[in-house]
């Protein structure tokens, strides 16, 4: 019968007959991170998403006045 423990990041699979250890990967928890490109990502994800908006808008106006001057035309 197979039993699994987990030990200080190693996995141990033990068998009636043999032990296996795995070493899992840890991740380095020391990492600098820059907390103004941080905020400048975050400002030009949100003007991009302004302009997709802006853009959205002026293409649903286009479309709805071009139907009402075709219903318009075939009158």
């Amino acid at each position: 019968m197979q039993k699994t423990r987990f030990n200080n990041s190693n996995i141990i699979i033990e068998n009636s007959v043999k032990k296996q250890t795995y070493h899992s990967k840890t991740i380095d928890p020391k990492i600098v991170v820059d907390i103004n490109k941080l905020l400048n990502r975050v400002k030009i994800n949100e003007r991009n998403q302004v302009k997709q908006k802006i853009i959205f808008f002026t293409l649903l106006t286009l479309g709805l006045g071009a139907i009402g001057i075709f219903i318009i035309a075939i009158k």
